[in-house]
């Protein structure tokens, strides 16, 4: 219990520095409502532990081959700029809509909805799914940062034990659900208040800081290769 509570407590104060996912699962949940954006915690979530297992198999030596390393980075970045352009081109949906979602009211809203559109709300909590994973997985920042976290921790010896570094993982892995959650619910709460044209916005500032993100991490690491 003492590595889980380790975990989660390393993990909040992670959390504590805003990232490109925080920002992505407020906008999801802006625009689409806390059941949107909960599909994508999941995701994320999952991205998550699988790197913290990797790191533990020995993800970080690998990493510290410099040819794997610039792949990672400019594959990564790449893609964190095609994710920031689709939110710029999101379109914002129907006011109605989100408010259900951010209510708890959405089944409802799904049964009285024509059968080929509420198919189509259903598959959303798919992509949204598949966008946290694909936006966690494909941030060169994560990759890196779990690998450096658990190496240092294998070799320092501290936290050498298999059981220590699974519960510390676990404690972060939490601490990721429990902060991106209330992250989402926040988010529900600022749908009320925003209008449609505020939310493209937010859609927009979301996208800009993603594309932004992806070559300030680029040209940083660039001097590494």
């Amino acid at each position: 219990m003492t590595a889980v509570w380790n975990g989660l407590l390393f993990g909040m104060l992670l959390q504590l520095s805003v990232g490109p996912v925080c920002l992505a699962v407020l906008q999801r949940s802006i625009s689409l409502g806390f059941r949107q954006a909960w599909w994508m915690i999941v995701g994320v979530a999952l991205v998550d532990a699988a790197y913290m297992a990797g790191a533990i198999g020995g993800l970080a030596l690998i990493l510290q081959i410099n040819m794997v390393k610039q792949l990672v980075v400019i594959g990564g970045a790449v893609i964190l700029i095609w994710f920031g352009m689709g939110s710029i081109r999101a379109k914002v949906p129907d006011t109605g809509v989100v408010q259900a979602a951010a209510s708890g009211t959405a089944d409802n809203t799904l049964l009285s909805m024509p059968a080929a559109e509420r198919t189509e709300r259903e598959i959303g909590k798919g992509r949204s799914f598949l966008y946290g994973v694909g936006l966690t997985l494909t941030n060169p920042l994560t990759i890196l940062f779990w690998a450096g976290v658990f190496g240092s921790l294998i070799s320092s010896q501290t936290t050498s034990a298999g059981g220590q570094l699974i519960g510390f993982a676990v404690g972060c892995v939490l601490s990721t659900l429990l902060f991106l959650t209330g992250i989402a619910r926040l988010g529900t709460y600022a749908a009320k208040m925003l209008r449609p044209i505020w939310r493209k916005r937010v859609n927009i500032a979301v996208g800009i800081f993603l594309i932004g993100f992806a070559i300030v991490l680029f040209f940083q690491n660039r001097w590494s290769f």
